[in-house]
């Protein structure tokens, strides 16, 4: 009966102990992990959809209606979707369709707004949606996608600056990338690249349809874009540290063949990386929006033990841009 007292006691106090040790990870762990992104990043929109079900991936700036766009998925044959969330909390949601109708259930892994077009990426393709369709919307209304665009990536993910689109490769193990995507550097091999395709109103799709510029990226890129002459990636696997990385772009480092047309190749290794933020685990797509990043992070959906795990984000997160000086 003591034994039984005594291991009964040893499990209660064990239970207590990771109780105290779990609450404070939850409340401080972040500022104790990541003391750089606790002191730069404050709070954006909170993310819709995350208790029931849904994984959010992009994330861009509609000017037009002055609120975030978040685009993700739902498990099964629910509809994959785009949320508008305004600065008061207000949300509407756009479940996506494809070109002929069907539902559109894909990863949605890339967004971005640019003039009259919202671009998705996914499989190698940006999808391509009218801005006036959204806006035009009611909430839980369909919108259609109206055409894409084919790209020689796998279409992980996409941003815009106002000139070009990027859109680039995710590679890790088990996410592997085309063999003309093998390139030399500093650091051994690059596996991943992002194109730039330049944005033109007189274009179908506003945008053109053969990339101007090729970059050669490092594994477990999650989200890039460019500033101010800089290359910014938000990187992570897994459960492990998230990174937003910058490069100083400069000068081409050689050419890229892509559809018959040599292209500038710049190539962002160690000798030109000017900032690395370490961030909590998960996070994905970014955007550049008055001079700061808008990160997104899937570490609370429901699919990502819904939180559970401490620093896991439920909000889109700013970071100034200050953390490049």
């Amino acid at each position: 009966m003591r034994i039984t007292r005594r291991i009964l006691t040893v499990v209660i106090a064990v239970i207590i102990v990771f109780l105290v040790v779990y609450g404070l990870a939850m409340l401080f762990g972040r500022q104790i992990l990541y003391p750089g992104f606790s002191r730069y990043a404050e709070k954006g929109v909170r993310i819709p959809g995350l208790s029931e079900g849904f994984t959010p991936q992009g994330v861009s700036f509609l000017e037009e209606a002055d609120c975030t766009l978040i685009c993700g998925y739902y498990p099964g044959s629910e509809a994959s979707r785009i949320y508008l969330v305004d600065g008061n909390g207000e949300v509407k949601e756009i479940p996506l369709k494809r070109e002929n109708g069907e539902i559109y259930t894909g990863h949605a892994g890339g967004l971005t707004a640019a003039g009259d077009y919202v671009y998705i990426s996914n499989a190698s393709k940006l999808f391509v949606l009218r801005t006036s369709d959204i806006l035009n919307a009611g909430s839980g209304e369909y919108v259609s996608f109206i055409g894409n665009v084919p790209v020689p990536c796998r279409a992980s993910f996409c941003a815009s600056d106002g000139e070009y689109v990027y859109v680039g490769d995710y590679h890790a193990l088990g996410y592997e990338t085309d063999e003309s995507h093998r390139i030399r550097t500093a650091d051994g091999e690059s596996k991943a690249m992002v194109f730039a395709y330049r944005l033109d109103e007189h274009m179908e799709y506003g945008l053109e349809t053969v990339p101007s510029k090729a970059f050669a990226v490092r594994d477990h890129v999650q989200g890039f874009t460019v500033w101010q002459g800089n290359a910014v990636m938000s990187c992570s696997h897994g459960f492990s540290t998230s990174h937003l990385y910058s490069y100083s772009i400069g000068s081409p480092d050689g050419t890229f063949v892509q559809d018959g047309k040599e292209i500038p190749l710049y190539i962002l290794d160690s000798r030109k990386q000017n900032g690395n933020l370490r961030m909590p685990h998960m996070s994905e797509d970014i955007e550049i929006h008055d001079g700061k990043v808008l990160v997104g992070f899937e570490s609370a959906a429901r699919k990502m033990l819904a939180g559970l795990i401490p620093c896991s984000l439920r909000n889109i997160m700013i970071v100034p841009l200050t953390y490049l000086n």
